[in-house]
């Protein structure tokens, strides 16, 4: 029994477990079905939220986001109640791939979300998703840029549509053909680069997923057909299957595979507008000056950010996705829309950003800048009072709860950054319940119909091992995101930090395997010193910002 000599990893960004297993023993991904079949497969938890920023940022470094200090796709910037985007060197906790590069391997990363800007790596590396779409530096070493350009004629990181009815071909036209642009960059880096860990991530299934949800359930809101459309999703995935068997050719028998997401995907309904519910229990106070008040009239009429992107997708200014000429600056945006500018901080109590579950903040005195909640007992009282009225939020239609659980921020996350984090998590009584996004106030109603995207994320990914040492047809169980890196790590016979919180898949490996080799751990090691606190610049955070709003990421 040997160790497996490299390890490809492959992501899927956002895709169940559920659907693949589906649909590979329908016959339709004989690549997946073989690899499940004689390997391991099962579900994979994700991070709470289960967004890409804080799930790729834990797959990195093998620890919570108390740790990684990412808990979003934006963060309070100091002293302000302003919140730009994060990046790779905001992330705390050094990366799975400085290890492997310190220990003498040679690594190879491409197209992962959040990895810009990109590190110096022993090898090559290429960022993905939330890379600022003019970056020239996206890549180490730089000349790997110019190769993938001449390789794939037009190399680039983003899609060129977004979905609509009306433009579905042309929508599904662009995801084909960026799909195989990635697909022939991995292949020709995977042949023609010397590498021992090999990372390719997908990202595209998560926008696929997203936007065309709805082709999956014939019971979705948006849907008024009962015809079967799945095939068009379903061969879509087709295409990604053959595209992890051209990246199979170059992993032999020695290589350990790993297929991975980040979290799943499911049902979208109805949004939740947390700021609004806020401002209903008069826990988010606006200014009272007369702009402000007539801000607020118009806010009640409905000129909101979501009739605007409506108006948008009906004239065709919202076919691409960089959204470049068809949306304002985010800056721009807050002055026109009720924003956080219009809030009077000096007496508010709470306020939220952020996606997928409910964050709150409340407005602590010595932390936000205007704060006024006190430390201490003042603190828990607040925070006490908005958990009770949290599960006391009925559906205004329905009447039925809209909050299932309401959890503390220590009671999910550990370590230096707990601080960052929200002050409480409310979690939707119905998964298909999301709230409204990174939009300070987005929409006139507090619960409303879903619009832009009929999936939204779920807590567990999925997980696929095949290779030395994997236990074959077995099932994987308790797995999550932050332990890949340990995994990976132990696969290539090195032990693992004693700061990471994942530890080693063991359901996934045969018991002979683990006893010749069993895990160990080392002290860690301190962060490399190209890794600090880099924000984009304004124009990279407008962009940035658009982008995250243009694939329905802000509301």
């Amino acid at each position: 029994m040997s160790r497996p000599r490299k390890v490809m990893l492959i992501g899927l960004d956002g895709v169940p477990l559920g659907l693949i297993q589906s649909w590979a023993a329908q016959g339709h991904l004989p690549t997946l079905q073989r690899l499940m079949s004689t390997g391991s497969a099962g579900p994979l938890r994700s991070t709470i939220p289960p967004t890409s920023g804080p799930s790729w940022s834990s797959f990195v470094t093998g620890m919570n986001p108390g740790k990684t200090g990412v808990f979003d796709f934006l963060y309070r910037r100091e002293g302000t109640y302003h919140f730009p985007p994060v990046n790779a060197s905001q992330r705390s906790g050094t990366s799975l791939w400085r290890y492997l590069s310190d220990a003498g391997y040679r690594v190879g990363v491409l197209n992962l979300p959040m990895s810009y800007p990109v590190e110096q790596v022993n090898g090559f590396m290429v960022s993905g998703w939330m890379t600022p779409y003019a970056a020239t530096d996206y890549a180490y070493p730089p000349e790997i840029a110019d190769e993938l350009a001449r390789v794939a004629g037009n190399y680039r990181i983003y899609p060129t549509e977004t979905f609509s009815e009306a433009r579905r071909d042309s929508f599904l036209k662009a995801s084909y053909d960026l799909l195989e642009m990635r697909t022939r960059t991995a292949v020709h880096l995977a042949a023609t680069q010397p590498w021992d860990v090999f990372m390719a991530v997908y990202f595209d299934t998560d926008r696929i997923l997203h936007q065309m949800w709805h082709y999956l359930d014939p019971t979705h809101p948006w849907r008024r057909d009962h015809e079967d459309k799945s095939w068009v999703v379903r061969d879509y995935f087709a295409k990604i299957d053959q595209s992890i068997a051209r990246l199979l050719d170059h992993a032999d028998d020695d290589t350990l595979v790993m297929i991975l997401s980040d979290h799943g995907m499911g049902r979208a309904n109805r949004f939740i507008v947390l700021n609004n519910w806020l401002m209903q229990a008069g826990l988010l106070k606006l200014k009272r000056d007369p702009w402000v008040r007539f801000k607020e009239l118009l806010f009640r009429s409905g000129f909101v950010l979501r009739n605007v992107h409506k108006l948008a997708d009906q004239l065709g200014f919202s076919s691409q996705a960089e959204y470049v000429a068809g949306y304002f600056v985010d800056h721009l945006l807050k002055l026109a829309f009720l924003s956080f500018l219009d809030v009077d901080w000096s007496r508010s109590k709470a306020y939220s950003f952020g996606r997928h579950v409910g964050p709150i903040y409340l407005n602590v005195k010595g932390r936000e800048p205007q704060g006024i909640v006190e430390p201490g007992a003042e603190y828990e009282a607040v925070r006490g009072e908005i958990a009770r009225q949290a599960l006391e939020f009925r559906d205004p239609q329905t009447g039925r709860p809209l909050i299932g659980q309401v959890l503390r921020r220590e009671e999910v996350f550990a370590g230096p950054h707990v601080g960052r984090a929200p002050d409480l998590i409310l979690r939707p009584a119905d998964p298909a319940d999301i709230f409204f996004g990174l939009a300070d106030f987005g929409h006139r109603k507090t619960v409303d119909t879903v619009y832009r995207y009929s999936g939204m994320h779920r807590d567990y990914g999925l997980l696929i091992m095949n290779g030395p040492g994997v236990r074959p047809g077995s099932e994987i169980g308790g797995a999550a995101i932050q332990d890949v890196a340990p995994t990976v790590l132990h696969a290539m016979g090195l032990p693992v930090p004693a700061d990471m919180d994942g530890r080693v898949i063991a359901s996934a490996l045969e018991e002979s395997y683990l006893a010749a080799f069993p895990p160990s751990q080392m002290e860690p090691v301190a962060e490399p010193a190209n890794v600090g606190s880099m924000d984009y610049g304004g124009a990279e955070e407008r962009e940035i910002v658009e982008r995250l709003r243009g694939l329905g990421y802000m509301g």
